[in-house]
């Protein structure tokens, strides 16, 4: 008879246990999508004043955004920062 552990899986199964699994690909997902923002916002540096003025932002936000640490999201550091300032 195999031993049980917590987790209800048998000791030295190789499988984890799948909430940890399902933490891991999340995270994995965030990770991707916070680079694929990332290069977006570093293409927006390269845009003319005209241009972000039409998009109604600013380069200083863009800057502020991608100072964030590269595991975190820009586009979701920029939301915080306009909600907070009322736009």
């Amino acid at each position: 008879m195999d031993m049980i552990t917590y987790a209800g899986h048998a000791a030295g199964a190789i499988e984890p246990p799948h909430a940890f699994r399902d933490q891991l690909v999340h995270l994995f997902h965030r990770l991707v999508r916070a680079r694929r923002a990332r290069q977006d916002f570093n293409s927006l540096r390269g845009a003319s004043e005209y241009l972000l003025n039409d998009i109604g932002l600013s380069r200083g936000q863009i800057d502020d955004a991608l100072s964030a640490p590269f595991w975190v999201d820009p586009s979701v550091r920029l939301a915080a920062s306009r909600k907070r300032q009322g736009r």
